[in-house]
């Protein structure tokens, strides 16, 4: 399959969750400072983890992406996925491109738990590394409002 450009209904029909809204933004990417230590963020973690489990690399990732023709870029600036690219969103060099989850959601086949964990990490852990983003506190932790007081079983006196 080729993409030609990019139609929301086109990349709409790659990902079997349907996640291409987050494509629409026009923002340009921009380099990263990475990791002091040089390791995986947490983005990179859970990226890695992911593709073990389906038996892929960085490497095989990228060949794929290559044969089913998905390229990263602007319209008229758009460029094959390498290694080396996979590789610097792991490590927090460079901010991984929007197109990315849909790809990985089409050659990977998430399950909804897996989708929701991948878009974490997309969204909030390219630039920490897995003990600094694990650290931090519970994000999906509901908070409820306490009343002041209880004001059960009381009538207003007029």
């Amino acid at each position: 399959m080729m993409l030609a450009e990019y139609s929301p209904k086109g990349l709409q029909a790659l990902s079997e969750h349907c996640r291409a809204d987050m494509l629409r933004s026009r923002e340009p990417h921009r380099r990263e400072p990475g990791l002091a230590d040089e390791g995986y963020t947490y983005f990179g973690h859970v990226f890695n983890r992911l593709l073990d489990s389906r038996g892929y690399n960085q490497s095989t990732f990228a060949t794929e992406c290559r044969k089913r023709g998905f390229k990263v870029g602007r319209p008229g600036k758009q460029r094959d996925i390498g290694q080396r690219s996979v590789s610097d969103w792991m490590h927090g060099k460079t901010t991984c491109p929007r197109e990315v989850p849909t790809y990985a959601d089409a050659i990977l086949g998430f399950s909804a738990e897996e989708w929701s964990e991948f878009a974490l990490a997309y969204a909030y852990g390219q630039t920490v590394s897995k003990e600094a983003f694990e650290g931090l506190p519970e994000l999906r932790k509901s908070y409820r409002t306490k009343p002041v007081e209880d004001n059960r079983g009381t009538t207003k006196q007029e």
